[in-house]
């Protein structure tokens, strides 16, 4: 039983646990076909609803599969071979919005899609989006010129190509034609976080929460960039406020629980990393996090299981290694 541990031997898993990243990247392999999970959101980050549209189609045209979210607006395509896809939002009452998505490397995908609410006759209610997303400022701010709207969605696009170059020039332009632009402001700064230049990013999203105060996205981003940065007070106050906005926003709750790890405060960021993996349980990163406070709280049981889920997710992530060792130490420790 893990009460039979010495105090040596769960000194060395804690050590080990510290020199774990919490990022982590895609893991690499080969494999025909493989897994595509898709994640419907709605513009403050919560689960959107059951039911909606999804469709897969190749990069090169034609479509594959037809789904319907569920489980807390998921789901999953099982595709027979690999290559480039088009996961996209069609029809209905919801803006057609789309993401570019490899399946070559790797035998398991993601990818997240926001739902934007279109206005019909039947649901004129949905117009109205949530209070501080990115929706509510360019539906509020009639005086968006409409270049202005199509430079932005552009960015956007470039972003979801992982073309953050592209997509800065894109969002620079919007905000030429328009100034006082609060969401091209953000968008920028996601641009400058892909590229890891925390100044600029830093400065663009500033600048967003400036013109829109309520703007929820750009404090997460302002937080987890400062996570990123080590300023782990400034990114707590960001976060706060995020969440003071949207609270339960499982995004920004796991930054939160990274800002309260990195400080030595576990006990606070229980409760959050148990929210975000709930929330994102194909985050493999965020079953590290969870893991890491496990042990802090001597539960090598708990621990075990978040590790393995990271493994499970990621079994070529850049923390395995580090993390079949912590798997190997805590089963001889619990006598598996």
């Amino acid at each position: 039983m893990f009460r039979t541990m010495s105090r040596t031997l769960f000194s060395c898993l804690v050590c080990l646990l510290l020199a774990c990243s919490l990022h982590a990247q895609r893991p690499s392999g080969t494999g025909s076909g493989g897994i595509i999970r898709v994640q419907v959101r709605l513009a403050d980050g919560r689960p959107a609803p059951d039911g909606i549209h999804v469709r897969l189609e190749h990069a090169e045209g034609g479509a594959e599969a037809d789904l319907v979210t569920a489980n807390g607006g998921k789901c999953e395509f099982d595709q027979p071979s690999s290559g480039v896809f088009i996961v996209r939002i069609a029809g209905g009452e919801y803006k057609e919005v789309s993401a570019r998505v490899e399946l070559i490397h790797n035998p398991t995908a993601y990818v997240a899609l926001d739902l934007i609410p279109l206005k019909t006759e039947s649901n004129p209610e949905l117009s109205v989006p949530p209070p501080g997303s990115p929706e509510s400022v360019s539906v509020a701010d009639l005086a968006i010129p409409e270049q202005a709207r199509q430079e932005f969605t552009k960015g956007e696009d470039a972003l979801s190509a992982q073309k953050p170059d592209e997509g800065v020039k894109h969002f620079q332009k919007a905000i030429k034609l328009y100034e006082a632009y609060p969401q091209a402001y953000r968008m920028l700064g996601e641009a400058y976080l892909q590229k890891q230049e925390w100044s600029e990013a830093e400065a663009a999203l500033k600048h967003s929460i400036e013109l829109e105060p309520k703007l929820t996205a750009s404090y997460m981003d302002l937080g987890a960039l400062r996570n990123q940065t080590k300023n782990y007070a400034g990114a707590e106050e960001a976060l706060k406020k995020s969440l003071e906005l949207s609270p339960d926003l499982p995004a920004a709750q796991y930054e939160l629980a990274k800002t309260y790890w990195a400080t030595g405060r576990w006990q606070e960021a229980v409760p959050l990393a148990e929210a975000a993996v709930k929330a994102f349980p194909d985050v493999a990163a965020a079953h590290v996090l969870l893991a890491n406070i496990r042990l802090k709280q001597r539960n090598a049981a708990g621990a075990l299981h978040e590790y393995q889920e990271y493994l499970r997710l990621e079994p070529n992530g850049t923390m395995a290694p580090q993390v079949h060792d912590m798997v190997a130490k805590l089963q001889k420790a619990l006598g598996q």
